[in-house]
């Protein structure tokens, strides 16, 4: 169930992209059709909503208003569902949760003969967190986590949703190297770890040169970028869409899963 939602949930995020290209690429104002006996008037609203009718010889202008018309209403119709599926998400039942009921079920297995399971997930092992600069964890996920900004938030989130196993900022050392990367995974079938750094600020001189030193630190450690190691990037102007997201946790997803 979970993953069909999840499945549906990518496949409306990508429709809603399409709808917003479509509708941002079109002229402005919007269409009006009325019906005049048996002939279709036409009618164009412009943005300070005033009103003109518009002649057969704009149908050029016409179709892209009224492709922007269809387009702008079943983006609403996806975001509604988009919606719906966000609250369902947030209201299935996760890991905790069937946690709590193993272990409440290990009260009345004497008594009922229940094979109870002890070990606790990878993912929700306690583990050495990073400690520097508590005030910039702002951003709740529904995972639990808080995030310093709302592109990790929205990383956290989707990770959550399509039932990724991970742990955020987890303790990392290598040789003489410390490292706190943003997303740690696990693949429990042969004990490798992978890691994905997103650097938010890039158009910053400042943060920049830290990322690039974080960067080389990593190489440096042996871990081999795209492979071990995934870095993404954003500026102001260019932020990490939802489509990247999902490209990378679809690689994630396969190396667990291989």
């Amino acid at each position: 169930m979970i993953k069909q939602l999840l499945k549906r949930r990518e496949q409306i995020v990508s429709e809603i992209e399409k709808c917003e290209i479509e509708i941002n690429n079109a002229p402005r104002g919007r269409l009006q059709i009325h019906r005049n006996g048996n002939t279709l008037r036409w009618r164009l609203v412009g943005d300070d909503r005033k009103r003109r009718n518009m002649s057969k010889n704009e149908i050029t202008l016409a179709k892209k208003l009224a492709r922007k018309r269809i387009s702008f209403d079943y983006m609403k119709l996806l975001k509604k569902e988009l919606y719906a599926i966000e609250f369902c998400l947030n209201h299935m039942p996760n890991d905790s949760d069937y946690i709590d009921l193993n272990e409440e079920k290990s009260l009345y297995a004497s008594l009922l003969n229940i094979p109870t399971t002890k070990k606790t997930p990878w993912h929700l092992q306690e583990y050495e967190r990073n400690k520097a600069h508590p005030e910039g964890l702002k951003h709740q996920s529904p995972s639990g986590n808080i995030l310093r900004s709302k592109s990790e938030c929205l990383i956290d989130m989707s990770l959550f949703y399509r039932g990724i196993p991970f742990r955020y900022e987890s303790k990392l050392v290598i040789g003489t190297n410390k490292f706190f990367p943003d997303f740690t995974f696990y693949k429990e079938k042969t004990g490798e770890y992978k890691y994905w750094e997103h650097f938010g600020m890039m158009d910053d001189p400042q943060y920049r040169k830290k990322a690039l030193a974080k960067i080389d630190q990593y190489i440096k450690a042996g871990l081999i970028p795209n492979e071990e190691v995934i870095f993404t990037f954003e500026t102001s102007m260019t932020p990490i869409s939802v489509n990247m997201i999902d490209k990378m946790i679809h690689s994630i997803e396969e190396w667990i899963t291989l």
